[in-house]
């Protein structure tokens, strides 16, 4: 791969998109398999962080921009590290 700003900036924010896609699609549904399991138990501290339910979700956990945010900055950070591994000067 070529060494340049706009290779290097769009693979990072790809990656970033892509992570916070798979955050909202596939990691939700295997860390939160029966929605409706809130509707009479609180979520622990770790889940309350990245999913929040309202009135509006009926209950059901959804995710919250903390979730959007830390998932985005963790596929830009491999996006970053796989651009500097595989880089030509």
């Amino acid at each position: 791969m070529k060494s340049t700003n706009f290779n290097k900036w769009s693979l990072i924010i790809f990656l970033g998109f892509l992570s916070s896609v798979f955050s909202l699609t596939w990691l939700y549904d295997f860390l939160i398999p029966d929605p409706c399991y809130y509707h009479s138990n609180s979520m622990n501290f770790l889940m309350s962080i990245f999913f929040s339910s309202s009135a509006a979700s009926n209950g059901h956990p959804e995710p919250n921009l903390t979730n959007f945010i830390v998932s985005f900055l963790v596929g830009s950070s491999i996006g970053f590290v796989l651009f500097k591994k595989f880089s030509k000067q």
